[in-house]
Order: C-alpha cells, then sequence, then structure tokens
C-alpha cells in the first residue's frame, strides 16, 4: 500500500507511519458484516490463470521484489504463496451464492478482453458482449469489481465505505466512489497479455487523522478497471461511471502516476479517428 498526504505533492510515505489509522479486522465478513469471515477471494480469477497457463505448466508472479512459479493447475488451486487468493474476509454465502452472477459477467468480458485487440478502440462495447440484457450484465461486472476491491481493502486495512456495500446490495451507483475502463501505457508494456494489480493508493489529510482517498486498479491484459472512492461526495457531473453506458469510454494512462492522480492522455489516432467516423 502507498498513503500520501492530500495537499501536498502526494508522494507516498511509508505506510507504517498511519499504522494508527488502519482498521484491525474483526474476523467477520465485510461484506455482509453478519457471518465469519471463512473464505478468501480469487485475486486473480481461475479462469484467468488457466487460460493464461494454457498448455504449459508454469506461471510466473511477481510483485517487484519476489518471484513466485505457480506450476501447473494444481499450483493455482493449492496457492502455497499465498499470491492468487486474498486472506479471508468473506463468508462463503457473499463469496459465492450471492457473487455468482458478478463472476459469471466477469469471465465473459475477461475472456472477450483476452481474444479482442480492444485497447485501439475508443471503447468497450459491452452492449454487443452481452447481448439483450447488456444493462443487468454490466451492473454484474461493475460488481465483481467492487467486491475485488473491497477485498483489497481490507488487505490493505483500511475501511471499506458504506456505499460500496450498499452497491453490492443492490443501489446503482455510489456517491462517493468512481469506477471506469483504463488502459494504461507502462502496464501494457510491462505484463502485455498477463494480469496485473495496481498499487493500493490511499490518501490521508493534512493532520494525519483520517482517509480521505482510495485509487486502485485491476487489469486484464491492457485494459483495467479504476475504482476511486473520496471522502466528499462526487457531484454527479463528474462521476460518469462505466456501468452506465452500453459501449464505455476506455481512459488512458501514460503510467501509474498519472493513474492515480487521474491524469488522461488522448487516445491513439485509430481510437480518434473511430469516434470522430461514429460521430453524429
Amino acid at each position: 500500500m502507498r498513503i500520501g498526504h492530500t495537499g501536498s505533492d502526494n508522494e507516498p510515505f511509508p505506510a507504517d507511519n498511519f499504522a494508527h489509522l488502519r482498521s484491525r479486522f474483526d474476523g467477520l465478513c465485510w461484506w455482509c458484516r453478519e457471518q465469519p469471515a471463512t473464505t478468501g477471494e480469487h485475486k486473480f480469477k481461475r479462469t484467468d490463470l488457466a487460460q493464461l497457463m494454457g498448455d504449459g505448466k508454469t506461471l510466473i508472479w511477481g510483485d517487484g521484489k519476489t518471484q513466485r512459479e505457480l506450476r501447473g493447475k494444481s499450483g493455482i488451486t493449492r496457492d502455497r504463496y499465498g499470491v492468487v487468493k486474498f486472506p479471508k474476509s468473506m463468508c462463503g454465502k457473499c463469496n459465492n451464492e450471492r457473487s455468482k452472477p458478478f463472476d459469471a459477467a466477469y469471465e465473459t468480458y475477461s475472456k472477450y478482453l483476452q481474444s479482442h485487440i480492444v485497447r485501439i478502440m475508443p471503447g468497450v462495447d459491452l452492449a454487443s458482449l452481452y447481448g439483450p440484457d447488456w444493462s443487468d450484465q454490466i451492473m454484474n461486472l461493475a460488481r465483481y469489481h467492487a467486491k475485488h476491491f473491497g477485498c483489497r481493502m481490507v488487505r490493505a486495512s483500511v475501511p471499506v465505505p458504506q456505499s460500496l456495500r450498499d452497491f453490492l446490495n443492490g443501489a446503482e451507483d455510489m456517491p462517493d466512489a468512481h469506477m471506469s475502463i483504463i488502459s494504461t501505457d507502462s502496464i501494457r508494456k510491462q505484463y502485455g497479455k498477463g494480469l496485473s494489480l495496481s498499487p493500493d493508493l490511499v490518501w490521508i489529510d493534512k493532520d494525519s487523522t483520517r482517509f480521505v482517498a482510495y485509487v486502485m486498479a485491476a487489469y486484464v491484459g491492457a485494459i483495467g478497471v479504476r475504482y476511486e472512492w473520496l471522502e466528499k461526495e462526487i457531484p454527479k457531473s463528474n462521476r460518469s461511471q462505466f456501468f452506465s453506458y452500453p459501449v464505455p469510454v476506455i481512459n488512458f494512462f501514460k503510467d501509474e502516476v498519472d493513474m492515480a492522480t487521474g491524469n488522461v492522455r488522448k487516445p491513439g489516432w485509430f481510437a480518434r479517428l473511430v469516434q470522430w467516423s461514429n460521430s453524429p
């Protein structure tokens, strides 16, 4: 986890400096807040890992400091090094039965990204991908990512916003959060078609008394979903959620610093050409 002060140059500070703000996990499922946390959500879906592994026998995991090998399908299932799943933070019902539609929508989306060149397009045509019930399936896709990001917050020992729980429970928006589809140049160059997670980026107030913002992203190849939470409500005019559109645009970033701060760059020439050719 990286932490920075708001109002400063946003340089990260050691997380240990702010241990007094971090939440101690109480053993209850962070979603329902009723049942014991007996399961860990996958950081990377098993279907994605199996697809990447193909007929080979080894996948390489790394965090910039440590490198691990996942050998064969059993290596994915056993998760010997704890790199496939998050620590246990959800009950079985929430992590399986309640979120099953979310998982199904994500698997359809992930397979599409792995078999199509999407990055050069101005947007991702989710309506064509999901068909007549695209609006429900896009919401399920967004809720899959919401569950993923919630597990990351618990792992990072930061509070899970109530708006995220409400969204998983059926709310159609999150007034203090924004989710967008993105592509980050440095991620594409470093990981290619692989799976990757951004650092968990957290900002605190000037007096180091509370968390005021989170940013994190999860990628399938070159395409990711970015989540941003702010302590104050985000005006609806600035809260253009990807799950509100049949063909959400792709927001392009040069690197993870720009991704963290929301400093988008212009799309490539082909994407701009497609946008122009489809304009009214």
